[in-house]
């Protein structure tokens, strides 16, 4: 499709694991990965890639970069197979991509000026290091040695790499890690204008909630597959997570039973002079009702879910079985949002 930058199709990926014989010292097996990845960015588009530590996000973003080679699979740019084009496939992502890592350690006597004229000169076409230094707010700091910029400094000056060349295609990987909510602002801005003007980004992050006023469609990976995708509102009506309220209250709790006749009681908490409770599918008086019987509404608000929530939904894996950290690479979801268990 026309709209379509870039198209993976059956994508995979295994890193390589050290595991040294008496007879060959340079043995390796297949580790964790990515497996059968199907998905396409549109142009101008924001998609917001989310999943815990080891899901695959940061080896994803490294293929889309051009760092590493796929084992198989197709990559089309578009709408061109990368690999029926004659060229190496890596090259041609690093001429359209430009990619933010995560933690990129800036240090030494270098100012930000030379540091950028250096990753200027590695590029074919002129490059004005001033003028992307005035893009990400760093031109006060233009003679400024890496060792003196802050943590939000240097997450401004990996942009400005990332933005060199004037790719169609964006790849950041936690952008606002140590950027204060003034810079946090000023970044997402910038994301805004750029896709507004036709470029596609894709955001790397831990958590939903930041990311859900920035991004156009969410793509949730976990053990190196996609469990969920599409627009935030579509997976949680999905997954059965839409339609949720926190209502909390002063005093004691009421009967709530007899206000949600048509919703369901997720979680309830009574403390001492004040309770709180999530329902789903609250009906539209419900609120009104509880205030009418005499009872004192402090705040009401939609309650949207956190990755936790999506991840068990998503898989069919209980709390205690997805867990934060990277997961052995034969454990596979249990299920998939696009078929029956």
């Amino acid at each position: 499709m026309a709209d379509e930058v870039i198209e993976l199709i059956d994508i995979s990926f295994r890193h390589k694991i050290p595991q040294p014989k008496f007879t060959n010292p340079w043995r390796t097996r297949n580790g964790p990965g990515i497996f059968k990845m199907n998905f396409s960015l549109k142009r101008g588009k924001i998609l917001g890639l989310v999943g815990p530590n080891g899901a695959g996000k940061t080896t994803l973003l490294r293929i889309l970069a051009g760092i590493i080679p796929i084992d198989d699979g197709t990559i089309k740019l578009n709408g061109v197979d990368l690999s029926l084009s004659g060229k190496a496939i890596d090259e041609q992502l690093r001429l359209n991509v430009g990619h933010m890592p995560e933690q990129v350690r800036w240090a030494g006597n270098t100012s930000v000026v030379e540091t950028l004229n250096q990753f200027a000169e590695m590029r074919e076409e002129s490059v004005s290091s001033m003028k992307l230094l005035a893009l990400v707010g760093l031109t006060t700091k233009s003679d400024s040695a890496l060792d003196e910029l802050s943590q939000g400094m240097r997450q401004r000056l990996s942009l400005a790499v990332a933005l060199m060349g004037s790719p169609k295609i964006i790849l950041l990987d936690e952008p606002f890690n140590g950027l204060d909510p003034v810079a946090a602002k000023s970044v997402e801005k910038m994301i805004r204008e750029l896709a507004n003007n036709g470029v596609s980004i894709i955001i790397s992050s831990h958590q939903v909630s930041g990311l859900v006023d920035l991004i156009d469609r969410l793509m949730l990976i976990h053990r190196g597959q996609i469990v969920a995708e599409g627009t935030i509102g579509d997976i949680e009506s999905r997954l059965g997570l839409d339609n949720r309220i926190d209502i909390r209250g002063r005093g004691k709790i009421p009967n709530l039973a007899q206000f949600f006749e048509t919703g369901d009681i997720i979680h309830t908490e009574n403390l001492d002079d004040s309770w709180n409770c999530t329902v789903q599918n609250p009906g539209p008086t419900a609120i009104k009702t509880i205030i009418d019987a005499g009872y004192e509404i402090i705040e009401w608000r939609k309650k949207s879910p956190d990755i936790v929530e999506l991840l068990c939904h998503a898989t069919g894996l209980e709390l205690e079985d997805i867990g934060m950290e990277l997961q052995s690479s034969n454990m596979m979801p249990l299920r998939s949002t696009m078929e029956e268990e």
